[in-house]
């Protein structure tokens, strides 16, 4: 009798133990769940309280979840929880020396597009590879630029490309956006993108939109001329058919300032036609650049131990009496 006692409460322990473990199997569904937060889900709805699942590194669920589910839960005490931001206009081509990006992160910020402004890498296969042995803690894209890919075949020449050299720097583009480039970028103020006419980009541009790019650009001028520069990227992204992102959109000439609704209705009109435009500004009233911005192209041609040589007239002197 007492064995059988003993074995039915073997039997007992045996079963609430397997119900433990099974229940323990079915409620621990989720490695993390944040609770009490004010999510802002970033499809532009009003923001909206609940939890957050995240099982195996990525989210699973958003909404009502049970804590209880989870090997960890972190209260976010009423704050607002959003997707990581992008930042689409950064310069970070030395972005391996820093894997961190602790600057970015706490910002919020979980995604990087560099290449801007006329300036990038020019193998962008390279580039991109190298996060395979240095991981970055952000998402990283990089557009291709064109003062760049002039550079490495024109040099620092204030004129236009020969069919050689278009061809050289199409190639280039081309070859760029197959390893992966997300667009072509431009910086029509800096030295060399300045010596580049319209007619030189669009070629350029339309390798980009061939492969579902976007153009990106630091217009020509963004002071008294900003009005036919903005008319410049968007007839550029005409022409070529692609998507246009304008970078840093302002007006910094003291004496157009108020003139906002003209630039912003180039924008508006260019869309009503069908063309998207975007623009990206910074959230502060300085700028950063370098001030050989402020001279005229002559002076900046051939780089700066040429511009030493003086005028144009006294460069050709100079170079006459070298022969």
């Amino acid at each position: 009798m007492l064995k059988k006692i003993c074995s039915m409460a073997l039997l007992v322990c045996v079963f609430l133990i397997t119900i433990n473990f099974t229940f323990a199997q079915k409620t621990e569904q989720y490695d993390l769940v944040v609770v009490n937060a004010r999510i802002v889900d970033g499809t532009g709805n009003p923001w909206f309280r609940g939890a957050i699942a995240v099982k195996d590194g990525r989210i699973v669920k958003v909404g009502r979840v049970d804590s209880a589910a989870a090997k960890k839960t972190i209260d976010a005490n009423n704050k607002i929880v959003a997707p990581g931001f992008i930042d689409v206009h950064s310069h970070v081509e030395d972005i391996y020396t820093n894997p961190n990006a602790e600057n970015f992160v706490r910002m919020g910020v979980t995604s990087l597009i560099t290449g801007n402004c006329g300036s990038s890498a020019i193998n962008i296969e390279e580039f991109l590879g190298k996060i395979k042995q240095t991981p970055l803690a952000v998402n990283l894209g990089t557009l291709i630029a064109h003062g760049s890919v002039r550079a490495r075949v024109m040099g620092l020449d204030d004129r236009a490309p020969t069919v050689e050299e278009q061809t050289k720097m199409n190639a280039l583009v081309e070859q760029a956006m197959k390893d992966g480039a997300l667009g072509l970028s431009t910086g029509l103020i800096y030295v060399p993108g300045t010596f580049a006419k319209t007619e030189e980009v669009v070629e350029l541009a339309k390798i980009s939109a061939k492969y579902g790019g976007v153009y990106a650009s630091h217009i020509r001028d963004e002071g008294t001329d900003v009005v036919k520069s903005i008319e410049e990227a968007i007839n550029i992204g005409e022409q070529a058919n692609l998507p246009v992102e304008i970078s840093h959109f302002k007006i910094s000439s003291k004496k157009l300032w108020g003139e906002t609704a003209t630039t912003i209705g180039l924008v508006k009109a260019a869309r009503q036609r069908g063309l998207t435009v975007t623009v990206d500004q910074y959230a502060y009233t300085a700028s950063s650049t370098s001030l050989d911005v402020r001279l005229p192209n002559w002076a900046v041609a051939g780089g700066r131990e040429e511009g030493k040589n003086g005028s144009p007239t006294r460069k050709r002197a100079k170079k006459s009496s070298r022969k």
